[in-house]
């Protein structure tokens, strides 16, 4: 059995009843976990828990997980999430998608007595920071005893106990902001703020910066920096490209990608663009130009894209095409 299965929640019937209470109070929050037939538990695995609900503080979601296996005193090779016969306090929203925070939370699991009162026996207190999985979990080993024991300290009553949890987030750090390299150089380009050079390709002029191409496409790099007669020019004409795919040449080159992912780009205007990319160095346009090209290949296509898979050396879109034609032929 997976040491990290969870129990599903057919199996969680079966073997105990649950309920949950939580009791806010100012900034700390205490929940407390019934965990009902608590012997059944005893089938339960390494590492299996049952899981209290789902409870906020600090602007996040949060459970309490009860890990039932004994295993003796050996305790050394079962490290979180790996508790025994403990519980844990688990940042159940740290797998959101694009979720990098981390929460800093001080809390204490422990065991009420039948009278509702803290076992001093079973009480445990620590400071962790939370973040995404496997940190997302923290919390102790030897929480839980024996059956005997447990009714010694009077926590295990009708064969059920409850663990509180005292919850507090102490402080959530900002998750790193998004890169923006894409955008401000975006911004540079829509703006011409410092171009120094000027691009006229079929009437329009295309403000740019000579360092920036340079650095991105070989071929600009050799116009503007090596020997050939551009190199002084502050304007120069572009014949042999549509205004069009200029600009979407420009914006790839400034972004490292298409507007919209390139989704409203058409196939005649993902060919032209291939073009283009191919024709300056651009290699990672011409890759994703080709994989774009491959999945809108057709019977009605086909002929102009195995052309143009031919004349600028495309082996993906080569392939897919005479794939196209063998089947048309069969």
């Amino acid at each position: 059995m997976n040491p990290h299965q969870r129990v599903t929640a057919s199996d969680a019937r079966r073997q105990s009843k649950t309920s949950s209470r939580c009791v806010a109070e100012s900034a700390t929050v205490t929940h407390d976990f019934e965990v009902a037939g608590y012997s059944r538990l005893r089938a339960l695995g390494i590492g299996q828990y049952v899981s209290s609900g789902t409870f906020s503080a600090g602007g996040h979601d949060w459970a309490i997980r009860v890990y039932p296996r004994q295993h003796g005193n050996v305790i050394d090779h079962y490290e979180p999430p790996l508790f025994y016969a403990g519980a844990s306090l688990q940042l159940r929203d740290a797998a959101g998608a694009g979720t990098t925070a981390e929460v800093t939370a001080r809390f204490t699991l422990s065991l009420l007595q039948k009278d509702g009162g803290v076992s001093p026996m079973a009480r445990r207190a620590m400071t962790a920071a939370f973040g995404a999985p496997p940190r997302d979990n923290h919390g102790f080993h030897k929480l839980l005893a024996d059956a005997t024991s447990l009714q010694k300290w009077r926590c295990l009553h009708n064969d059920a106990l409850t663990i509180r949890c005292v919850l507090t987030v102490v402080r959530t750090t900002d998750p790193v902001p998004p890169p923006e390299l894409a955008g401000h150089l975006g911004s540079l380009l829509a703006t011409g703020m410092g171009a120094d050079v000027t691009f006229d390709v079929g009437g329009r002029a295309f403000p740019a910066h000579r360092a920036l191409l340079a650095a991105r496409s070989p071929v600009f790099r050799a116009e503007l920096f090596g020997h050939m007669m551009e190199k002084d020019a502050r304007r120069i004409r572009i014949a042999g490209v549509r205004p069009e795919i200029f600009e979407l040449l420009l914006h790839f080159i400034y972004t490292d990608s298409l507007p919209g992912d390139g989704e409203g780009c058409d196939a005649a205007t993902l060919q032209h663009l291939l073009v283009a990319a191919d024709r300056y160095g651009v290699d990672r346009l011409k890759h994703i130009c080709e994989g774009k090209l491959r999945a809108s290949a057709d019977e009605k296509t086909v002929a102009s894209m195995l052309a143009l898979a031919e004349r600028h050396n495309c082996p993906r879109l080569r392939d897919v095409c005479l794939a196209i034609q063998m089947s048309i032929a069969i």
